[in-house]
């Protein structure tokens, strides 16, 4: 598989360029706290949605649907938690406790959004993101 042709790797791509350019999207009426997150949401997604395409790929995993719990009289477990949890039974902690830290950047960045994010928040976010493609590897076939 030549992950770089695939969309989860070129949003990856993608964040990385937006964090490197961000100055030049920060005019007098767009403040950086639109930009920067911005850049966490990306990173997130980026991190979330491979770490999904690497599971199907590995394992066929499928995310389970609200009422597919119900059926089986289980508790709701969200899709993002499903992937984070799976990510450990294949012995991917680093990779689910960094999505887990990017889930939680994300929902101060998209929620809260009279809170400020810090540099280090957004450098965080990248560095969660790229430990998460970093673990997670595709073999080119």
């Amino acid at each position: 598989m030549n992950i770089e042709k695939y969309p989860q790797y070129q949003l990856y791509k993608f964040t990385l360029l937006l964090e490197e350019n961000k100055a030049m999207y920060i005019k007098p009426d767009i403040e950086s706290r639109a930009v920067d997150g911005t850049i966490i949401n990306r990173a997130y997604y980026s991190a979330y949605s491979y770490a999904l395409l690497w599971l199907e790929e590995i394992s066929g995993f499928k995310l389970k649907q609200k009422w597919e719990y119900e059926s089986e009289g289980k508790k709701y477990v969200s899709e993002h938690r499903q992937v984070r949890d799976c990510l450990i039974k294949y012995e991917k902690m680093k990779a689910s406790k960094n999505l887990y830290e990017l889930h939680r950047l994300r929902k101060k960045a998209d929620y809260k959004l009279f809170n400020p994010l810090t540099e280090k928040e957004i450098n965080d976010s990248i560095k969660y993101m790229e430990n998460v493609l970093n673990e997670l590897k595709f073999e080119n076939k």
